[in-house]
Formats: C-alpha cells, structure tokens, sequence
C-alpha cells in the first residue's frame, strides 16, 4: 500500500484525487499503476491492463476507493469484478458522494474479500484537498511565501527577487504543478510583474487570479495569456465594457471577472472560494502579498502553510503578514503537523493551522 501512496503522486489528476494501484500475486509485485491526468484511464485499469490475465486470483492495493460510476471513464469496480481478482485492499473510502462505500458493496455482493483502512492517515495527507473539496465544495488553500530569517518578504521598496535559492524555487514550481489556481494582490501583480506559471516539463500551468481594485496593464505577464481571472469589488471596473489606453478588459461575459462583496473593509475571500469551488477549483497557492496573507489568515482560510526561510536579515521590510489584531501569545494562531526540510541554505517548513 506504500507503494501505491508513492506512486500516486506521480500523477496531476486534480480535481480528481491521487491514486495508486498495485497488484500482487504469490508474494510478488505484477503490475503498478496510477491516475495520470484527469479524464484519462484511472490507476486501477491502468494496473490491471498491464497484468492481463495474470490478475485472475492476485491481490489488489489501491489508495482510494474504486469508483463505481459512469463518469470520464467506466466504473473500475467492473474492471477489478471481470479481472478476477480474488482480494483488494483500500487505504481511503472515497468521499465523493457518488461512491462513498458503493464501490466496497459492489466488490463484496461479487465475492471479492475486501479490507478497508489500510495506511488511512496516509491516503487522508494526500488527498487533503480532495476531500475538503468534496465535503466543503471549496478549493484547499496553500499559503506559500519566502521570508528572511526575521520574517521579511520585501525590502521597503518592494525588491524580493530573490530571497529563496534555485532549489527553493525549484520546489515551488513543482507545487504550482500540482494545483488548480494561484492566487495574489494587485501590489505583487504591480511591483514583482510575476509570470505565474509552472516551469515543469510535461506540467500545467494554473489558473492565475488577481485580486484587485485597479486598473491593471495588458502588458502585465499575468495577462500574457487567457488563463486568468480578477476578483474585485470595485463596481466601477464593472460599468466601463473597456478601459482607455493599454489596459486589459476585463471579459465579463468570458467570466475573467468576478465582483465580490466586502467584508469588514476586506475582500470577502470565503465568497470566493465558494465560488472557485462552483467552477470546480479544488485548490489554490496563495502567493502574495502581505494583504493578501493578512486577509486570508484573519479570515481562518489558510489550510496549509508552505514557508521558504532564507538565512537573510533584512531588517525594514515588507512582513508576512499585518496586523492580525492579536493582543496576547495564547491568542495566536498555532501551528500543527510541522515539517522541515534543508534545501541547500534554505529552510522549507510545512504546517497547518489550528483555528
């Protein structure tokens, strides 16, 4: 079951979940496989068309719950039923509302001997945000930043390239790969003009979304493409159908714009992720900048947070985050689940918020 867990991460199937698949048979491993891309083949078929007829009576280790539904492809319930194989583990019951527990049934009313829960709390960590998407229908919500040592994203004159090392940049692309969207403020569209996009070969690059109240340049690299979407609520973005000079338009009627309500002077973010979620967005990186983190964390949105630590002192600067309006130590917001990792000279630390 490992090793089904390894490999699942081989995919970018998103909004689909990571799966693996392997199959066993007399002790030995015949044939592996895992979700590649959504709306192709899933890791069951992919596992047992590599096993052929030597699946009949093997043993199968699948991370999710096999589907049981007619949806991009064909139930693989049916697949595993008509290969023969006499026993399959599941790691994760799937929470999808449309299998939850049918795919267990379906496997059991054939006769195969079926055992749940293997390695759960691994198969839960993959697919954290699978499952918020399908119990909450809003997206997982990433905060990644680089900081110096004393908590710095920018000098005072919003210079930030670079704080992090080429491996640490490295890893974020790889990160950017695996979600739906990313997400800044007009400030860090404006003063960093960020690509945004996920320099892997054979990768995705995510749907850009800029929350903003200004005007913004067409010549912006975030517009370099239509892949991207602006969150405002300034209505006055939405009474002028194009703006005068070298400016973007803003498309409403190709939905690259999105009016959002405020909420106690800031942009009602909870709005936004239901309505990501509606266009089924099941996660976002949230990239910057400090108003941006600030709102989102006083607003108890923030999942997982992703930090890059660069052995820097910049003294002045531009902070993580703003005032969060936090008066005693027992009152801030605490960590959990933390994790470090050395890249070269940078420290990546992951956690996740306990509210």
């Amino acid at each position: 079951m490992q090793k089904a867990l390894d490999i699942s991460l081989k995919g970018n199937p998103s909004p689909n979940p990571f799966v693996g698949c392997i199959i066993v048979k007399n002790n030995k491993i015949i044939s592996k496989g895992f979700h590649k891309k959504f709306g192709e083949k899933h890791a069951e078929i992919n596992a047992l068309q590599k096993a052929g007829k030597k699946a009949k009576n093997a043993e199968l280790y699948v991370s999710l719950e096999p589907c049981s539904h007619y949806g991009k492809t064909p139930p693989c319930v049916n697949a595993i039923i008509n290969s023969k194989i006499k026993k399959v583990f599941i790691a994760l019951k799937d929470p999808n509302k449309l299998v939850n527990g049918k795919g267990i049934k379906k496997l059991k009313k054939a006769g195969i001997n079926v055992k749940t829960g293997l390695l759960k709390k691994q198969a839960e960590k993959i697919n954290k945000a699978f499952i918020k998407f399908q119990k909450t229908k809003k997206p997982y919500v990433i905060l990644k930043t680089a900081m110096t040592l004393d908590g710095k994203i920018a000098s005072q004159s919003f210079n930030s390239k670079w704080i992090s090392n080429k491996k640490s940049r490295k890893k974020v692309h790889e990160i950017r790969n695996k979600v739906d969207a990313i997400l800044v403020g007009e400030n860090t569209v404006i003063k960093d003009n960020p690509k945004l996009t996920s320099r892997i070969k054979n990768g995705r690059n995510p749907l850009r979304i800029i929350v903003a109240g200004k005007k913004l340049s067409s010549k912006l690299n975030v517009f370099a493409d239509e892949n991207f979407l602006i969150a405002t609520t300034n209505k006055k973005l939405f009474k002028e159908k194009k703006f005068k000079g070298k400016i973007i338009e803003l498309k409403i009627k190709n939905k690259k714009a999105i009016k959002l309500k405020e909420k106690n002077n800031l942009v009602n973010l909870n709005d936004l992720m239901k309505i990501l979620g509606k266009k089924g967005i099941s996660s976002v990186l949230i990239e910057g900048g400090s108003k941006i983190y600030t709102s989102f964390l006083k607003q108890k949105l923030i999942d997982k947070f992703v930090f890059f630590i660069a052995p820097k002192i910049l003294g002045k600067g531009i902070p993580v985050f703003g005032d969060l309006k936090t008066k005693k130590i027992n009152k801030a917001v605490k960590l959990t689940g933390i994790s470090v990792e050395l890249i070269e000279s940078d420290l990546m630390i992951t956690a996740y918020p306990e509210y």
